[in-house]
């Protein structure tokens, strides 16, 4: 009798312990999800392509460039992009989910996505750092000072209710406690680049990026007053060195994009006297 109570006590703490079942964000499946990604099951957490190890470490991607090995690749305002994944086709069905239908249970998911190739990406410049501070004394590690985004035109955020960039930079510089800051506009309207060659796409980003008109002031203050450094968030450093600021966007393709950005940028360098080194940050290489 007291055997019998005490099992069915068991089993229903067994039961009320156990993980209740999810439906999985991706797929649709009932069962425990992932502890590692928010909202999606084993299956699919399995199936992402991690870039862990860029083949180039300039553009992040993970096999071959030939956009890196082309003649005057050494112009470019970047130091150099990382990317959580690789843009297969199961990646981009998840980018459609929210970019195009408006799925925001994504927006989580994709943040903490970038979080982890933000971690490697940190730990990666450091690594590269430590020679360098080996020859310098006065070297300091290598963090940023500020995250900002990809802007999107007026139509754009009218036809889709919210820029995509912008949230992703917003989540992850809440999860580095780095001040996230709107530097850049979009001075006019360009078509869907998915579908156009490099050189179009090279084309099509001349003049298109401005400043915003606070941002001169903006990055004075940032310059100035220092920012988090991400092993100590309690402790403000003054910045030595050059000004790093990380740039967010989705998705990775040529680089024309970000280096459009880059050069409105840097262009404010002689008006802090400081360098100014921009790092990007995507979710998905194509």
């Amino acid at each position: 009798m007291i055997s019998n109570v005490l099992s069915q006590l068991l089993g229903h703490m067994h039961r009320l312990l156990k993980p209740m079942d999810e439906i999985c964000l991706t797929c649709g499946k009932i069962g425990s999800c992932n502890q590692e990604l928010p909202g999606i099951c084993h299956a699919c957490y399995r199936q992402i392509p991690w870039i862990f190890k860029p083949r180039c470490l300039r553009c992040g991607r993970g096999i071959g460039c030939p956009d890196c090995t082309r003649l005057g690749v050494n112009d470019r305002s970047f130091v150099s992009n990382r990317s959580a994944v690789t843009y297969d086709a199961q990646m981009r069905e998840w980018l459609a989910q929210y970019k195009y239908r408006g799925n925001e249970r994504y927006a989580p998911l994709l943040v903490e996505m970038m979080l982890r190739a933000f971690t490697m990406f940190h730990r990666e410049a450091n690594v590269r750092l430590g020679d360098h501070r080996l020859r310098n004394a006065h070297s300091v590690p290598w963090s940023i000072h500020a995250v900002t985004s990809v802007p999107v035109s007026q139509e754009r955020l009218r036809e889709r209710g919210f820029n995509q960039a912008e949230v992703l930079a917003k989540g992850l510089a809440a999860s580095i406690k780095t001040p996230y800051v709107p530097l850049l506009e979009r001075n006019r309207h360009t078509n869907k680049q998915s579908f156009k060659s490099r050189m179009d796409r090279l084309k099509d980003m001349e003049g298109v990026f401005g400043a915003l008109q606070h941002a001169p002031e903006v990055l004075r203050s940032i310059s100035k007053l220092g920012a988090a450094n991400i092993g100590s968030p309690e402790e403000i450093l003054p910045i030595m060195g050059p000004l790093r600021i990380l740039l967010v966007d989705d998705i990775y393709t040529t680089g024309s994009t970000i280096n459009a950005c880059a050069q409105v940028l840097r262009g404010y360098e002689s008006f802090l006297k400081m360098p100014i080194e921009i790092y990007s940050l995507t979710w998905a290489r194509s």
